[in-house]
């Protein structure tokens, strides 16, 4: 797999970042839900064969196989595209997403309900939540702030945490995308 910390991972960070970061809570959510969408499918498709028609009714369409956010993360793990821990990292975007899009007047990112989600996608992975408190340690010891892992979104703030949390995933799932090789007919 591609170096995850090097210029072109920094890039794609910021490129997502950037995207959602000017836009409301709610915004933010549904839009991060759509790229995530968007990610994986574009990493399934940079996989497997190009269709024989115009048309992928395997992603598109009313009634295709892959055409929900759910079928996306089963089959990008049963591809070994990804590990158990971050399909349960995605699920949880998603239940967040849901709320979202489901919860017309009363969703709030800063709920305890999706505050809890949050730090859930963080304990599933170790290596990231390590991330978060490498690049805001020297922040922290500066004010005199004791790391705490159970309050690492507290400290920081909820929405700034689901914004890293985002860009950190998209980042993944694209430079995954670009690793990937495409499976070879020939081979069969």
């Amino acid at each position: 797999m591609s170096d995850i910390v090097d210029k072109e991972s920094g890039d794609l960070f910021s490129k997502y970042h950037i995207l959602i970061s000017s836009e409301s809570d709610r915004g933010a959510v549904i839009l991060a839900g759509s790229i995530l969408d968007v990610t994986l499918e574009n990493l399934i498709l940079s996989f497997l064969l190009p269709p024989l028609k115009k048309a992928d009714k395997l992603v598109s369409g009313a009634y295709a196989p892959l055409g929900s956010f759910s079928a996306k993360i089963e089959m990008c793990y049963r591809l070994g595209f990804l590990k158990a821990h971050a399909v349960e990292q995605l699920q949880l975007f998603k239940s967040i997403r849901n709320d979202f899009a489901h919860r017309i007047t009363d969703a709030q990112l800063d709920s305890e309900q999706n505050r809890s989600k949050m730090q859930g996608i963080l304990n599933k992975n170790p290596e990231l939540e390590e991330a978060f408190w490498e690049s805001i340690n020297k922040a922290f010891q500066d004010n005199g702030i004791v790391r705490d892992n159970k309050n690492l979104i507290s400290l920081i703030g909820v929405r700034y945490s689901f914004d890293v949390l985002f860009s950190s995933l998209c980042m993944f799932l694209d430079r995954l995308s670009q690793d990937v090789e495409r499976v070879d007919v020939n081979n069969l």
